[in-house]
C-alpha cells in the first residue's frame, strides 16, 4: 500500500470541463450502488427495511485492497449497519480516477462520497452546487476533533459552510533517515546523528572511505521530480525559514527565493558532498523507492526522504535498524519548516445524494473518524488530523513512530495561506497551476538534477533565472486574473506579521486583513 500526497497534473480534465459540465446541470448519484440516480436536491429519506448502498471513490492508496486501513473501516462500519447501510468503496490509481470522475460529471452519475481533482476552482465548484456542505450531516462535535486550522474560511469553508475536512495530519516533507547499523560498523555512534553540516559531512566521509566502493555516505532520489528539490529546500530550512517553501515562495515578503543564498548554499553543500564522493554513485539515476531499497539494505548511512519513506523501509527491509532525526543545520540549530492543515482536495458530499442521513453517519463513524485512522495510524504511513489520536503512543505501530511524532510536532508550524486572506487567490493558483508554476521549464528539479551531475556550470547564474521566470509567470498570471475581473491584488500573498517560529493563526488573519 503506497500512499502519495502529490498529485499528477490532470490531463484528461480541466476546469473548465467540469465547469461545463457543472453549469450544465450535474446532478447524478450513487445512491442505489449503480446507474443514475434522480433523487430529490435535498435528499430522499430512508425507507424502512431498505439496506441504502453508498458509493465512495478516490485514488488514495489506503482504500486499495482488502486489508487497506479504508476497506477495513468499510467492513467494521458495514457489519455494523447490516441490513440499513452499505457501503461501497472504489480505489482508483489517480490517471483513471480522474477519467471515471469526468465521465459520472458528463453522466450525471457522482458517487455520493468523492474526492476532488486538482486544478479545479473550488469556488466555482461549490458556487454551481453539485456538493453540499457537511452542515446538518456532521456533529459539532466531529468537526471539533480536528486539529486547530483543519477548516479556514476560503479554503474548505466557504460562507461559514464547511465542504470537506483533511484527510491527512501534520507532514515533514524532508526527514534525515539513518541506517544504525552502517554508522556502527563505521566506527560512529549510532544513537547520535548528526546536527550540523560539517558533522554530516564528515560523517559520510567516514562511511565512505571504511565502505572501499561498496557503501557511501549518502544518498536521495536524484531522477525523480521534486526529491531533489525538497532536499534543497528543507536543508535551506535550516539556514532561513522564510525562503525555504517548498514551492520557494516567502510568504512574509510575497517573492519567489530560488536566487536567495539560503537555497544556494543549500546547493552548494550537497556539492561538497559529491566533491567528496559521499554520495552513492547511483543516486542520479534513482527514483525514490530505489533509493529507500538500497539505505534500507545499509548501502548508505544516510538517507534524505520525507515522511512517507519510515513505513516503506518498515515495509520493504523490515530488518533494517534506523532513525529519524531533523536534517542538519549550518550552526546545529533545529529547523522549523512550514505546512498548511486546511485543504479543498479531500473528499466531498454528492449535493444530488439520495441519502445524506446515511452519508453523514458514514463520515461521522467511519471514513472520518477514529474507526479509520486508528487503521490509518497502524499502517505507519502518516499522523492523523485528529490531535488526540495523535497523541495517543498505544495507537503506534512500532518504536520508531513515537521519533515520528515528535519530530512533527517539534518541527512544523502552520504558515499563512493566501486563500483564508483572499479566496479570490484561488483563480491566480488555476491559471499558473499553483505556486510550484508546473508549466515553466525546465523545472527546478531539473535544474538541480543538471547542476549536481555537473551538467550546469554556473549553479547561481541558473537559480538566478529560474527565479526570475516563477516571478514573471506568477505576476502574469495575476495580471490575467486583475484584467479578467477578478478582486486580487499581490499583496495577497503577503504576511508581514508572519513569524515564522510560530503558528500563523486566525488573530494573526485578522491583524493583516485591518
Amino acid at each position: 500500500m503506497v500512499m502519495k500526497l502529490k498529485r499528477r497534473t490532470i490531463s484528461a480534465i480541466t476546469a473548465a470541463t467540469f465547469a461545463a459540465s457543472v453549469l450544465a446541470g450535474c446532478s447524478g448519484s450513487g445512491g442505489d450502488g449503480g446507474g443514475k440516480s434522480k433523487g430529490d436536491a435535498g435528499g430522499a429519506s430512508q425507507q424502512p427495511g431498505k439496506e441504502v448502498v453508498l458509493r465512495v471513490w478516490g485514488p488514495h492508496d489506503f482504500m486499495k485492497g482488502d486489508e487497506s486501513p479504508g476497506q477495513q473501516m468499510v467492513k467494521i462500519f458495514n457489519e455494523k449497519y447490516k441490513g440499513s447501510i452499505r457501503v461501497e468503496m472504489k480505489y482508483m490509481p489517480w490517471a483513471e480516477y480522474n477519467t471515471a470522475i469526468q465521465a459520472a460529471v458528463t453522466s450525471n452519475d457522482l458517487p455520493d462520497i468523492f474526492n476532488l481533482p486538482q486544478n479545479i476552482d473550488f469556488q466555482q465548484v461549490v458556487a454551481s452546487k453539485w456538493i453540499r456542505p457537511l452542515d446538518g450531516l456532521v456533529s459539532d462535535a466531529w468537526k471539533k476533533q480536528f486539529y486547530d486550522g483543519a477548516f479556514a474560511e476560503g479554503v474548505n469553508v466557504i460562507g461559514g459552510k464547511t465542504y470537506t475536512w483533511p484527510i491527512f495530519g501534520p507532514q515533514l516533507n524532508q526527514l534525515l533517515y539513518y541506517n544504525k547499523d552502517v554508522l556502527k560498523n563505521a566506527g560512529l555512534d549510532p544513537e547520535k546523528p548528526p546536527k550540523t553540516w560539517d558533522e554530516l559531512r564528515s560523517m559520510a566521509k567516514t562511511v565512505t572511505e571504511k565502505g572501499k566502493g561498496d557503501i557511501f555516505g549518502a544518498v536521495f532520489a536524484m531522477a525523480e521530480n521534486g526529491y531533489a528539490t525538497n532536499t534543497v529546500t528543507g536543508f535551506a530550512a535550516g539556514i532561513n525559514n522564510l525562503e525555504a517553501s517548498i514551492n520557494g515562495f516567502n510568504y512574509k515578503t510575497g517573492a519567489y527565493t530560488y536566487g536567495s543564498k539560503a537555497i544556494s548554499d543549500s546547493v552548494k553543500f550537497i556539492l561538497d558532498l559529491k566533491k567528496d564522493g559521499s554520495i552513492l554513485p547511483s543516486a542520479y539515476n534513482l527514483k525514490h523507492p530505489e533509493a529507500g531499497a538500497l539505505f534500507g539494505q545499509g548501502k548508505a548511512a544516510f538517507l534524505f526522504d520525507g515522511r512517507w519513506r519510515m513505513w516503506l523501509i518498515k515495509r520493504d527491509t523490515p530488518d533494517a535498524k534506523f532513525g529519524m532525526a531533523p536534517l542538519p543545520t549550518p550552526t546545529g540549530e533545529p529547523m522549523i519548516m512550514h505546512h498548511t492543515l486546511a485543504t479543498n482536495s479531500g473528499f466531498m458530499v454528492n449535493d444530488k445524494t439520495k441519502y445524506p442521513e446515511a452519508v453523514g453517519k458514514f463520515i461521522e463513524e467511519g471514513l472520518a473518524s477514529d474507526l479509520f485512522y486508528e487503521r490509518f495510524m497502524k499502517s505507519g504511513v502518516a499522523l492523523s488530523p485528529i490531535e488526540k489520536l495523535n497523541a495517543d503512543k498505544s495507537k503506534y505501530p512500532y518504536p520508531e513512530y513515537e521519533t515520528f511524532a515528535k519530530l512533527h510536532q517539534d518541527l512544523l508550524r502552520l504558515r499563512p495561506d493566501p486563500l483564508v486572506r483572499n479566496p479570490e487567490v484561488v483563480k491566480v493558483l488555476v491559471e499558473i497551476g499553483g505556486m510550484g508554476q508546473p508549466k515553466i521549464k525546465p523545472s527546478f528539479n531539473e535544474i538541480l538534477q543538471a547542476i549536481i551531475t555537473g551538467a550546469e556550470k554556473d549553479p547561481d547564474a541558473a537559480l538566478k533565472q529560474y527565479n526570475e521566470k516563477m516571478t514573471k509567470g506568477f505576476k502574469d498570471g495575476l495580471d490575467k486574473m486583475k484584467q479578467s475581473g477578478v478582486k486580487v491584488e499581490p499583496g495577497d500573498f503577503s504576511f508581514s506579521n508572519w513569524d515564522p517560529k510560530k503558528d500563523y493563526t486566525a488573530k494573526d488573519y485578522e491583524a493583516v486583513k485591518k
